[in-house]
């Protein structure tokens, strides 16, 4: 299913995080379709340039002039390699049309990033959160360029179990898949918090769930639940292609262009919930202070 491959893209530049498999890769190819100049960031520099290379070959780019695919190298869950892929991103190019922040995992055992914070928190949470940040002001150039500039967080269905007195699951005993719940809803309501500031820019921020997808987003994860969940996955979910539908439509498709701050789950609008104002701002604050806690 690739919703809207009429629409043109091209002239365009996106920037999709875990690009290297799965729901990511799908995306990346999706808008490579479509004509956008497609930059790929992914932890594993070879898996980074065979992407590259596949996507480079597809069938379209002997057609059709101006497709281009980059790879940058980032791990979003680490402070000083999102300002290195920033300024990467900023040699190349002045201006971007999109971020699709794609990267996440869960874990079931605790583990920390490079900065010292709970890594689903810094994963799923403070890296789309700051990579947002650091690209703003590319994605506002974009959009006074172009018309509008996008920003689409992969979300998921799973949300829930948010503390905001515990982030990091140090007062409650490590559930992974209960951190992982409380990313998710941390992320949207980080993108209803972002597309307040961005308001009046033509920079929009929406948030958008995959569905059930058959990926190896399992592989950190192990036990019965990991078990069971790889288990139903092979009766029930859908292939990567199809997850990629709803982030590719809500990130290319003209029909959305000013629509922000919402939340879009098989093809549809719907109530992304979390939308507390003051708990909002009490997230941004408790990132930015993490931020800087592991950057001082």
């Amino acid at each position: 299913m690739d919703a809207a491959p009429s629409t043109d893209l091209t002239g365009k530049v996106i920037v999709v995080t875990g690009a290297t498999g799965g729901i990511g890769k799908e995306i990346a190819r999706g808008l490579f379709r479509r004509g956008a100049t497609v930059i790929i960031g992914g932890r594993d520099p070879e898996r980074n340039s065979a992407v590259s290379m596949e996507l480079s070959n597809m069938p379209e780019n002997r057609v059709r002039d101006g497709y281009e695919v980059h790879a940058f190298q980032v791990d979003v869950a680490h402070q000083a390699s999102l300002h290195a892929f920033r300024a990467a991103v900023q040699e190349r190019f002045d201006a971007i049309d999109g971020l699709v922040n794609n990267a996440g995992a869960w874990f079931t055992d605790r583990r920390e990033s490079p900065d010292g914070v709970e890594l689903t928190l810094a994963t799923n949470v403070l890296g789309p959160h700051k990579l947002s940040e650091l690209l703003t002001p590319l994605l506002q150039a974009g959009a006074r360029a172009r018309g509008e500039a996008r920003v689409v967080n992969i979300v998921s269905g799973i949300a829930g179990n948010y503390e905001a007195d515990d982030l990091q699951f140090t007062r409650r005993p490590y559930d992974g898949y209960r951190a992982y719940a409380q990313s998710k809803a941390a992320l949207r309501m980080l993108t209803w918090g972002l597309a307040a500031r961005l308001e009046g820019t033509a920079v929009t921020a929406n948030a958008a769930a995959p569905g059930f997808v058959r990926t190896d987003f399992n592989r950190n994860a192990h036990g019965f639940r990991a078990g069971m969940i790889n288990f139903m996955a092979r009766l029930m979910a859908v292939p990567p292609e199809k997850g990629a539908a709803t982030p590719l439509w809500v990130t290319t498709a003209p029909e959305l262009a000013g629509a922000t701050g919402k939340y879009f789950d098989g093809l549809k609008e719907k109530d992304g919930g979390f939308s507390d104002r003051a708990a909002i701002a009490d997230l941004e604050r408790r990132c930015v202070e993490l931020e800087r806690a592991r950057t001082a």
